[in-house]
């Protein structure tokens, strides 16, 4: 399965891949989560660490939400940010902590390195590296290690499905116990021949190693996809193929298109306990 897109021209490919170009309000959505993750930092019941090195390089930090006071255990969702590996960053990634807290799990955020500074293949490394690194501490930092929920969002969507396809290594591949995939993109025909491509730079050669719609999930874990009515055809075609392609490896794959949202402000949906992906989440492990 290809998702098609020779049916469109360049530019009207460079814009449906162009999501804050659509979206109601990009800019303001992602001030206000950074706002709201800035607050973390004297919010009741939340303790926060933060810049935890996983690795050498600057942004190879990861930021930990977790209940105060919590004596056992507990669950964790870990979100990749999106920026089509080029923007974006963990500052913003905080926001569905309060919600998490406020039901005894935690909240890890993780920076990597953005391309041109790093090619999509070392990326998807480095986010394995963030996985095994709090697999590793997980004891350390009242973790558990069965309940890590792996989610991300656009380009940290397709890290979070390279991760579970086995692009990291098998050992990553083993640590989700489930996933929550947000408006993400797992075929990378299009991305290379889009403006995307400029910074990331990928070549022919790169597209079917680091496409997850063309691999398979190494583990049998629940699978959530999540996508907003409102964003383009692009995004809901990647999203149906890679549900089209998956569906016959895992057990339960769902799918969530929710109404009135479009690339951003989908991401609203990660604070509700009591919605699809909000009970999806705190399934895990119980």
């Amino acid at each position: 399965m290809r998702v098609a897109f020779d049916h469109l021209s360049r530019e009207e490919l460079d814009w449906q891949l162009s999501p804050s170009k659509s979206a109601r309000d990009a800019v303001g959505v992602l001030q206000r989560l950074e706002t709201e993750t800035e607050e973390l930092a004297t919010a009741p019941g939340v303790r926060c660490t933060l810049d935890i090195a996983y690795g050498t390089g600057p942004r190879q930090k990861l930021d930990l939400y977790r209940p105060h006071g919590a004596s056992d255990p507990v669950g964790c969702l870990v979100f990749i940010h999106g920026g089509f590996w080029q923007r974006g960053s963990k500052m913003w990634s905080g926001f569905p902590a309060r919600c998490l807290t406020g039901s005894n799990w935690a909240l890890v955020g993780v920076g990597y390195t953005l391309a041109p500074e790093a090619s999509l293949a070392q990326i998807v490394d480095e986010t394995a590296l963030a996985l095994s690194t709090l697999a590793r501490r997980a004891g350390e930092f009242g973790l558990d290690r069965d309940r890590i929920v792996l989610a991300g969002h656009s380009a940290g969507a397709h890290l979070t499905a390279a991760i579970l396809s086995g692009m990291g290594g098998e050992d990553a591949a083993q640590l989700p116990a489930r996933a929550v995939l947000i408006s993400g993109v797992y075929d990378l025909a299009p991305i290379a021949a889009s403006y995307v491509n400029d910074a990331v730079g990928l070549v022919a050669a790169d597209v079917p190693g680091l496409s997850p719609l063309y691999r398979r999930p190494l583990k049998d874990v629940p699978v959530h996809l999540l996508i907003g009515s409102e964003e383009s055809d692009a995004f809901h075609a990647q999203t149906n193929a890679l549900r089209t392609a998956w569906m016959e490896h895992l057990s339960q794959i769902s799918l969530q298109v929710v109404p009135g949202c479009d690339h951003f402000d989908i991401l609203d949906e990660l604070r509700a306990p009591d919605s699809p992906t909000g009970r999806f989440i705190l399934e895990a492990g119980g």
